[in-house]
């Protein structure tokens, strides 16, 4: 008899195991996702700006970068606006520049009167290439990354560090 219940135990002991076990994994990895694998997702791959046929020849034209879908771990927001970037058209060819000032991050401006790029935080200026002229600005505005691809402006949005002299991705 003794044989018989500790037989049963060891049986249902097992089976409480299984159990637990089909649970526990299932709910362990959904736990640990965000530390198994990249959290953030939507804004790493080049993303569309808008027709090429649309930008005017010469003249920088200030464009939103929406992204359709951005993850940041369990998280999945739609339509979001990651920043903006100045886009310049010669021909087929675009340049991109952050409007983000390298100097504390305020929103440069292009000023058509004097054909240059101005911050109206600390007074740094650019030329139109996006180089620095004056001001506390530590570098040129941030060039990003830019294709033209079946007459669509694809830009890879970046988000650079301010206040230093050189371009570290943030």
């Amino acid at each position: 008899m003794a044989a018989r219940r500790s037989i049963v135990k060891w049986i249902g002991g097992l089976v409480a195991t299984a159990l637990g076990v089909a649970i526990a994994v299932p709910a362990g990895a959904f736990l640990s996702f965000p530390t198994r694998k990249r959290t953030v997702g939507g804004a790493d791959e080049p993303v569309d700006v808008g027709e090429l046929e649309r930008l005017p020849e010469g003249q920088p034209t200030r464009v939103p970068v929406r992204v359709r879908d951005l993850r940041d771990a369990w998280t999945r927001f739609t339509g979001v606006t990651l920043g903006a970037v100045w886009l310049q058209r010669d021909g087929a060819e675009v340049r991109a520049l952050s409007t983000v000032c390298p100097h504390a991050g305020c929103a440069v401006d292009w000023e058509p009167a004097d054909e240059r790029f101005a911050c109206p935080c600390h007074d740094s200026v650019f030329d139109p290439s996006g180089a620095r002229v004056s001001g506390p600005a530590p570098r040129g505005m941030d060039r990003l990354d830019c294709a033209v691809k079946d007459g669509r402006v694809l830009v890879t949005w970046r988000r650079y560090r301010q206040g230093v002299a050189g371009k570290e991705e943030t």
